[in-house]
């Protein structure tokens, strides 16, 4: 149990460098793009830096984080119910609060890696019986 534990705890410390890394590139290309082209809407904002981040993200979790092939289209659709749900915080910081810009999309992106790590881990990338 201890063993199990310990590697779970590897897993998930190499998810979350492998997330960061994507994530911190999401915001780099959000943070550029909003302040090159302040008149582009947060949403096109956003799936750009999401884009580029998903191939980071596969590329990471199957060499690094799960070191399996794991199922690219259950990735993908993990990752694209977890772009909707950062679309919706998005819309509903835009419409709730005087934010826009940068922060709201940093705000969005950065709510959604723990239900992510628990689907690639159950779901997209879960040790395929022999």
């Amino acid at each position: 149990m201890r063993r199990r534990i310990k590697r779970e705890a590897k897993t998930a410390a190499k998810f979350g460098l492998v997330g960061s890394s994507a994530t911190a590139m999401h915001l780099i290309i959000a943070a550029t793009m909003s302040a090159a082209l302040p008149a582009l809407s947060e949403f096109v904002v956003n799936c750009c830096g999401f884009i580029v981040a998903f191939q980071i993200s596969l590329f990471g979790h199957r060499r690094l984080t799960f070191r399996t092939r794991g199922r690219a289209r259950r990735f993908f659709l993990l990752a694209v119910l977890g772009f909707g749900l950062n679309n919706l915080v998005l819309a509903v910081l835009l419409a709730t609060t005087s934010l826009s810009g940068f922060w709201p999309i940093g705000i969005a992106t950065l709510t959604v890696p723990l239900i992510t790590y628990v689907g690639a881990r159950l779901w997209a990338f879960r040790d395929q019986p022999a």
